[in-house]
């Protein structure tokens, strides 16, 4: 699963590569995905299927954000029923690892910087 990592407030396109043996012929209509909160099992998440690549057994789904913390994926497919998805987890977090400067002066006036891990690439989606 690529990214393995998504923002609590972002929409996040994922690809899903399925075992390359998957024996059935793969359509967007025929796949459900969720993720289940690892800490609170009742917070369930469902994420759009935009596409599949029947040649690379790859699906594409659209996770529209939640609470932050770790999340199990499922998959299930209409025919085949659930897939195994061990250890397959999504981290919904972000993280701010660098702020700078770190002095500034008491009138405010500041700009600061601010680093770290899912957050959008517009600045109005991350507000501080």
């Amino acid at each position: 699963m690529t990214p393995n990592t998504a923002s609590p407030v972002l929409k996040t396109t994922i690809v899903i590569q399925l075992d390359p043996s998957f024996p059935l012929a793969m359509k967007p209509e025929d796949f459900t995905v969720n993720a289940t909160s690892v800490t609170k099992p009742n917070y369930i998440r469902y994420l759009n299927v935009l596409s599949v690549d029947d040649g690379a057994k790859t699906l594409n789904v659209k996770f529209g954000g939640a609470e932050s913390g770790m999340f199990q994926m499922n998959i299930r497919h209409k025919a085949y029923g659930l897939l195994n998805t061990d250890g397959m987890l999504l981290d919904v977090s972000a993280k701010v690892t660098k702020v700078t400067p770190l002095v500034g002066s008491i009138y405010g006036g500041t700009l600061l910087t601010i680093a770290g891990t899912n957050f959008g690439t517009q600045k109005t989606d991350n507000p501080v």
